[in-house]
């Protein structure tokens, strides 16, 4: 029986997929996600739907770049560069031979927390994911905020200073990304740039390293100044910081010290920001695809 959604969660590095039914994922699995053509995205997609060929009655996806979740028109694709001015709900549809549901990655991240997460009952909300870049979502009044360009919520390009402008290094993107997190302790160590890994980053910085530490407390300090602005801006009840760096508590607390100092040092933070880490960490995006899934459908 056809009852089964089948949710994608389409990553720059890798593409997560999972059945969900009845309120539970089953199947989960992950491949590489093709970055070469949008051809090749779709021969990936087509290989994992066809093992639950029999089983699914539609496709929830998200992915990172601009969308129009209701029409399914893509101004890009973040990451994947191949997507641009396309309508992706008809490309998936014509694919997969199934309705299909789309939405943002960080978009979804933050539907996820709403529906089930650490933003339950949470009116006004923001969800921080660190990955590659700096994705998120943000709940404004009970509702998922977009935005008049449907870019509300893309943290990676917040500017962190006023100086070197023609260098992306200005970005909160690449300044709170765990990948320039991993690639800076692999250069501080002498380490090759691809043999480091967020689990290296944690046990250097367990096993006492000092040099581990203060990058990880700077890359720390960098996120929390933009919580302090965005908590002057959108003035929200609760940060949830999610993305697989977010797995081990070490980033949330040290966030957490990173704020305070900050504050110490100011008289004029009138609030202080509430945050915690993701309930449901990477999975928040696969749990977003779903309800987006059910809302644009009208499923309960």
């Amino acid at each position: 029986m056809k009852n089964k959604i089948l949710v994608f969660d389409i990553g720059g590095s890798f593409i997560k997929f999972s059945l969900y039914f009845q309120g539970e994922f089953m199947n989960k699995g992950k491949v590489a996600t093709p970055l070469d053509s949008l051809e090749d995205l779709l021969v990936a997609l087509k290989q994992i739907h066809n093992e639950f060929i029999d089983e699914c009655e539609g496709v929830a996806v998200s992915m990172p770049g601009i969308v129009n979740s209701a029409s399914g028109h893509m101004v890009h694709g973040g990451s994947l560069k191949y997507i641009n001015d396309i309508n992706m709900i008809a490309v998936f549809e014509k694919a997969l031979h199934l309705p299909v549901a789309i939405e943002n990655d960080g978009k979804c991240a933050a539907l996820g927390e709403v529906w089930r997460g650490s933003l339950q009952g949470v009116t006004d909300g923001v969800v921080l994911v660190v990955g590659t870049g700096m994705g998120g979502g943000i709940i404004s009044q009970g509702k998922l905020l977009k935005g008049h360009h449907l870019s509300a919520g893309e943290f990676s390009f917040i500017r962190t200073n006023n100086e070197h402008a023609d260098n992306v290094d200005y970005l909160l993107g690449m300044q709170g990304s765990s990948f320039v997190l991993t690639k800076t302790v692999a250069k501080a160590k002498g380490l090759p740039a691809d043999s480091m890994t967020g689990e290296k980053v944690f046990q250097f910085i367990e096993e006492g390293d000092h040099t581990v530490q203060k990058i990880f407390q700077e890359y720390c300090r960098n996120i929390a100044t933009q919580i302090i602005n965005l908590q002057a801006i959108l003035d929200p009840e609760k940060f949830v910081i999610g993305g697989g760096i977010s797995a081990n508590p070490l980033l949330v607390i040290t966030i957490r010290k990173e704020l305070e100092k900050l504050y110490m040092r100011s008289f004029l933070n009138v609030v202080d920001a509430n945050i915690e880490r993701s309930k449901f960490g990477n999975e928040a995006n696969l749990l977003g695809a779903v309800f987006n899934y059910k809302q644009s459908f009208h499923l309960e």
